[in-house]
This record gives structure tokens, sequence and C-alpha cells, in this order.
């Protein structure tokens, strides 16, 4: 066995360009329901429609700013 000790992890904060506080508000595409009470198949949609999503892996993951200027303007 290793004798190494094991150090926590740091968190790791994201700032806004325009802002000077921390913010991070991507959210998984399969907690979309808990996270802002819209369906993942209404996002899929939305994909189609233009909304930005990020993937790394299979994991697929939203902005919920952006979420929320995308129905603002007018999403169908």
């Amino acid at each position: 066995m290793s004798s190494a000790k094991v150090k926590p992890m740091k968190a790791t904060s994201f700032t806004n360009a325009q802002s000077s506080e921390t913010s991070f508000d991507l959210f998984r595409l399969s907690k979309s329901k808990e996270a802002v009470d819209v369906c993942s198949n209404t996002l899929r949609s939305y994909f189609k429609q233009g909304l930005a999503h990020y993937r790394r892996g299979k994991a697929v993951f939203v902005s919920k700013a952006e979420l929320a200027a995308f129905i603002r303007k007018g999403a169908a």
C-alpha cells in the first residue's frame, strides 16, 4: 500500500468576464427537470432551434442564462 497522503480537492471557481462575482450556471440535460423545471425533450427541441449546448463525453450541459435568453427571445 502507498503511504502517500491524499489531499482534498480544491473547489474551482469560474468567473464571469462581465462581473467580478463567481458564477457557474451550467446544468446537466439529465437533471433539467430539477434544475430549471423544463423537460429534457423540450430542451432537445430547443437545441434543434439553435439553443447552445455543451458536450463533455456523453454528458450534455446547458447554461441557465442562455436558456433564459433563448426563451425570452421567443422559442417556439
